[in-house]
């Protein structure tokens, strides 16, 4: 189970990193592209449309081939798309962008499909929270040392790492592939696309409500760490280098509240009761963010953003595994890439909702206000789940 769990926590964490670098290093690749770094910075937005739509095509792709080989092609595509990204052109980069959003589309629904399989429920929630921290860890990573690649061996040096280590991990998994996979069905047919995780998410109220309430608790995430530093330094005093800590420090309890909620939901048995709690958690300190102002001191303004750290960075491990938990048991891949093609859509409409709001009311904390309607109704959307889920285990 350790090979298991270091080996879909490793594919999580490459799959962060090739997401992750080109805004990393985004004013490196303008200037060598002679383009303006706003149209780099497109690419993210690009990334995350294709990866809405890698995900309808993961349902087939693991009954098929099986979740291993599936996380597999999933390697090989990050690695394909960084190399194009590394090309030299803007056509390429964002055709490359295009790649490694389409594969990050599936790492989940593949890695979901095995942990649900091979990891003992007593131990489900905390195996795949422990998997989910490869995002933080990913994204720690490529902020750490991708700019100082990119000034010492050119800007293209960190996607050729990252194309090398993800076919390094692609092999690193064959071994084991006859066992993890042996479930696939070859009868399955590999059809792109797939509305099938959908139609059976409508038919599933507790999924459907739980789904729905990802694309909340998405938008919040990617809200509060997209806008965190501005905030800090435009409105609250801090200066850039400090605000940069407490963001690094939000990652850092986020990734830690992805274990410790993991565990909880494991010990009680009350995974969706934990995503409520972390709903309300969420709405409480983004309410708290509205009253922010520079008088207040400043541990306190540390401490309320810690607290939207370990919810709003925290919720994602335990969110998959009731996910797949509440799945027919060989519909887990499609369900799964289903759930995130809506978590997806709250990554990509949380954060121009966030900056039209801003537009209108001149201030990030009271635009926080959109922050506590979504945690609100990802509260109410949770209820509904665990209503129809009824008072199975884990519900």
């Amino acid at each position: 189970l350790l090979g298991l769990l270091a080996e879909t926590t490793a594919i999580q964490a490459v799959g962060t990193m090739a997401v992750l670098v080109v805004p990393t290093i985004a004013p490196k690749i303008a200037d060598a592209l002679a383009v303006p770094a706003g149209r780099v910075g497109f690419q993210i937005s690009l990334l995350y449309l294709a990866a809405m739509f890698g995900s309808l095509s993961a349902g087939t792709s693991v009954a098929r081939l099986g979740p291993c080989r599936t996380g597999q092609v999933a390697m090989l595509l990050t690695a394909a798309g960084c190399m194009l990204a590394a090309a030299g052109n803007l056509a390429t980069l964002l055709l490359g962008s295009l790649v490694i959003g389409a594969a990050y589309g599936v790492i989940n629904p593949a890695s979901s499909d095995l942990l649900m399989r091979h990891v003992p429920a007593g131990r489900r929630n905390l195996f795949f929270s422990i998997k989910q921290t490869g995002v933080p860890l990913g994204g720690t990573i490529i902020g750490l040392v991708a700019p100082a690649t990119a000034l010492h061996l050119g800007w293209s040096a960190p996607l050729w790492i990252i194309a090398a280590i993800a076919v390094a991990l692609a092999c690193a998994s064959q071994p084991h592939r006859a066992n993890w996979d042996a479930y696939r069905d070859i009868s399955v047919k590999l059809s792109g696309l797939s509305l099938a995780g959908f139609r059976t998410l409508a038919k599933n109220p507790a999924l459907f409500w739980l789904a729905s309430a990802s694309f909340c608790f998405a938008a919040i995430q990617l809200c509060l760490l997209a806008f965190l530093v501005v905030l800090l330094v435009e409105e609250l005093g801090f200066d850039l280098v400090a605000a940069g800590a407490i963001l690094a420090a939000v990652q850092v309890v986020g990734a830690l509240g992805r274990i410790v909620w993991g565990m909880l939901a494991d010990r009680a048995r009350i995974g969706l009761a934990v995503l409520l709690g972390l709903a309300l958690l969420m709405a409480a300190a983004s309410a708290a963010v509205i009253g922010l102002s520079p008088a207040w001191p400043k541990i306190l303004v540390v401490a309320v953003f810690q607290l939207l750290g370990v919810s709003a960075v925290g919720w994602n491990g335990v969110f998959l595994s009731e996910i797949a938990r509440l799945s027919p048991p060989r519909a887990i891949g499609s369900m799964t890439g289903a759930a995130m093609f809506v978590t997806f859509m709250g990554v990509v409409a949380g954060p121009p909702l966030f900056s039209g709001l801003h537009a209108v009311l001149g201030s990030y904390a009271r635009s926080y206000a959109l922050l506590v309607a979504f945690a609100l109704a990802a509260a109410a959307l949770i209820r509904a789940a665990q209503a129809h889920a009824g008072h199975s285990p884990s519900s």
